[in-house]
Parts: structure tokens; C-alpha cells; sequence
């Protein structure tokens, strides 16, 4: 007999015994949850189902440098922000706190700070004093002094002019014309020059025009301009320069509207850099901060009870410089917007801003800042490139518009009182 067998056999029997002892506990407790578990019923829950599916990934912001890197163009000398109106949803996003130079949509931040401190109602009053009286033969040998500092008194207020001093008998005017040292006539920034103007719509022969502060007393008349709304139209459709600069004088130039942008807004202070309150010359903004100034405007018309779009332009059914924009594209209708261009200053500048609106996000904020003295092309990349970034995530929907272009400045606007 082998004398290890009988070591053997014990060898096998303990590890069977710590085979049973380490396994059935294992067994006992498997089986007992499968009990318990037997009598647990879950309710069916929409919310478990949920839960359960698989969590959809959010469609990921557009990819703006490959885009422009495919075009062979340089994403270094653009910047924008596309986003929806309450912020939630970022579209496209590239170098959006990168100042550059806004161009003429610096005109959107004068168009807000204008409404806040003027009121949408506002006019401004031109004041006609007429020192003398008419002849038998109906001819005024006196003076006629013009006082006020409308930017866009024109042709429609020296015609209503005329009217109301030929209901006072005044055929023929040939004595001293004076105006104003702030009075401007056709866009016209020379007193002077703007004197003569109105003398030659006025159909009449001053033998002398003078330009002289005019002491305060009352007017014969008053020409009450177009109100501050119409005015704010006509300036972002056509960005008007000169209307711009008129505006930012009457709330404290481009320091004043740099304050409200600082204070009001809370633009970080060396993002915001205003040397003029019509785009002109060397300025810098963000895509952020201009963003956050369209929705500032935005909120500020709702809350005079307007919209956008009456005081800014629609693309491409306005006059002005959106007129044929975007036209045979989704986008047409669908944008309210301002353009900025800038030909020397920086490279040049080809800029668009405003908002687009869609069926999904509703209000969808943009800004697009190009770069470089091809600014023709620029447009073209820029009505491309948001016109993608929309429709690669929602679907544009175009405001109700009439079937021609909005008439801009209409006399019919106008007031003129006697006093």
C-alpha cells in the first residue's frame, strides 16, 4: 500500500468541505434575492422610459474655422457669435471676444442708447421766426430766421415752409435769411451752404443769408420732424452716417453712448472702444457685446411697443444697403438686420448684425466681423456662412412684409404748427 494515499484522500475531502462552505452561502443569498425580487413590481413610468433611452447628444456648435480653412480663407481675420435670443443655444461661436471694428454697427448701439433717452416719439422742432410783414404786393422785406438742429430737414419740410407763409400772404421773400449755427438742410452739415439750399426750394431771393445763434422768443412757426422711430429706420436702412452723428450728439456723443453700453449693459470696459457714434474712423466691439446690444435694442422696442423691424431693415426687401440681399435664399425675409463697411480703416471691414428668425429657436442674435479689403466677397461669404449655420440646425421663417419696399421719411409724417 502507497503510504501518501491515504494523505491524498484527506487532501481531497477538505477541499471539497471548503468548496460547499464557500459556494452555497453564495447560492442561498443568490436565490433569496430572486425571491424578493419576485414579489417587487415596478410600475411603468414615461419618465423611466426615458431614462432609459438613450440621451440624445446636442448637435455641436457649427465649425467655423474648418469652414473658412475649406475656402482657403484665414479664420483669424473673422470673428462671430450666432445665438438664440435668450442665450440657451449657442450656433456658431469664433473669436467672440475678439474686439474689432464693428463699422456701422456701432450704429445699432447709438440707435439703443437714442431710444432709451429720447423715446420713440420724440421730434425735433425747427422754429421759423418772421420779423416783418408782407406788401400790398405780397413781398417780405424783413427776416426769416430758421432755428433747429433736425438732421433730416429737407425739400418735404421747405415745402410745407412754403405753404404756411403763403397763407400769410408771403409771395416773395427779399430780405435777410438767417439760420442757425446747428441747421442743416438735405444732409447738409454747413449752416451756410444749408441756408442757401432752402432759400433756392423756398423759390426765393435773399439779398443777404446769415448764419447767427438765434435768441430765444416765439416762432412763428413750428416744423415738428419725423419721430425718432421713422428716423432710426431711415439711418440703420441706409446707414446714414450723418443721422448717426446728429443722433449721438443729443445723448452725449460716442463717450456718452460708450457709458451706457459700460454701465448699462456691463460690457467689459476694454472691449468697448467708441471714437464716433456712426461706425466712421476707428472703433472696436465684440461679436459678444454687439449681441448683447441687439438684445438690449430688442427688449427696448418691445418695451416702447415696437419691433425690430421698425427700426431696422429687412433683408432683402427694404431700401438701403439690405435691398437685394439675401434675395432666392432661405434666408430672405427671414433677416432683420444692419450692414457695416469700412474701405480703408483696418484693411477694411464688411460686417452684417441683426436677428434672424426661425421656427424652432424663434429670435436667433448674430454678428458676423470680417476682415480684409476684398469686402464684396466678404458679403458674400457672410450671407453664405449664416444662412448654413442656420439651416444646418433649425429653419428660417420670414416675417410678414409688404409686397413693396417700405417708404422711409414720408412728408405725411411730418407736423407743423403755428403758434
Amino acid at each position: 500500500m502507497n503510504p501518501r494515499k491515504p494523505i491524498y484522500a484527506i487532501l481531497a475531502a477538505g477541499l471539497a468541505v471548503i468548496l460547499v462552505l464557500t459556494f452555497t452561502p453564495y447560492a442561498l443569498v443568490t436565490r433569496a434575492r430572486k425571491a424578493v425580487a419576485a414579489y417587487i413590481v415596478i410600475p411603468e413610468s414615461d419618465a423611466l422610459r426615458e431614462l432609459a433611452a438613450a440621451t440624445p447628444t446636442p448637435t455641436p456648435p457649427f465649425d467655423v474655422v474648418r469652414w473658412y480653412s475649406e475656402r482657403e480663407d484665414d479664420p483669424a481675420r473673422h470673428a462671430l457669435l450666432v445665438q438664440s435670443l435668450d442665450g440657451k443655444a449657442t450656433l456658431a461661436e469664433h473669436n467672440a471676444d475678439v474686439a474689432l471694428n464693428p463699422a456701422s454697427l456701432v450704429k445699432l448701439a447709438t440707435t439703443l442708447v437714442s431710444l432709451n433717452m429720447l423715446g420713440k416719439d420724440f421730434r425735433f422742432e425747427t422754429k421759423i421766426f418772421i420779423e416783418g410783414a408782407a406788401d400790398k404786393s405780397g413781398t417780405l422785406r424783413g427776416r426769416i430766421v430758421v432755428a433747429g438742429s433736425d438732421p433730416t430737414f429737407g425739400d418735404f419740410h421747405a415745402t410745407l415752409i412754403s405753404k404756411k407763409l403763403a397763407e400769410r400772404g408771403v409771395k416773395k421773400f427779399t430780405g435777410e435769411l438767417v439760420v442757425s449755427p446747428d441747421f442743416t438742410f438735405n444732409f447738409s452739415g454747413k449752416p451756410d451752404e444749408s441756408a442757401s439750399r432752402l432759400a433756392k426750394v423756398l423759390k426765393y431771393e435773399p439779398k443777404k443769408v446769415t448764419v447767427e445763434v438765434v435768441s430765444a422768443g416765439a416762432p412763428t412757426l413750428v416744423v415738428k420732424s419725423y419721430p425718432l422711430s421713422d428716423i432710426l429706420l431711415y439711418m440703420n436702412a441706409h446707414s446714414s452716417n450723418f443721422v448717426a452723428e446728429h443722433l449721438g450728439a443729443m445723448v452725449g456723443g460716442p463717450e456718452g453712448v460708450r457709458a451706457f453700453l459700460v454701465g448699462e449693459l456691463k460690457l467689459p470696459p476694454e472691449q468697448v472702444m467708441l471714437s464716433t457714434a456712426s461706425g466712421l474712423e476707428v472703433n472696436r466691439l465684440t461679436p459678444r457685446g454687439l449681441v448683447a446690444i441687439i438684445r438690449a435694442l430688442e427688449a427696448e422696442t418691445r418695451r416702447q411697443g415696437l419691433q425690430l423691424v421698425d427700426v431696422m431693415a429687412v433683408a432683402s426687401g427694404d431700401y438701403g444697403t439690405l435691398r437685394r440681399r439675401m434675395v432666392g435664399t432661405p434666408l430672405e425675409g427671414a433677416v432683420v438686420g444692419k450692414t457695416g463697411t469700412l474701405v480703408h480703416d483696418d484693411g477694411g471691414m464688411a460686417s452684417l448684425g441683426g436677428i434672424v428668425y426661425t421656427q424652432r429657436l424663434g429670435k436667433v442674435c448674430f454678428v458676423m466681423l470680417n476682415q480684409g479689403s476684398s469686402v464684396a466677397e466678404n458679403r458674400q461669404l457672410t450671407d453664405q456662412l449664416l444662412a448654413e449655420i442656420i439651416l444646418a440646425q433649425d429653419t428660417p421663417a420670414p416675417i410678414p412684409m409688404p409686397d413693396k419696399p417700405r417708404h422711409q421719411l414720408e412728408s405725411a409724417d411730418l407736423l407743423v404748427s403755428d403758434r
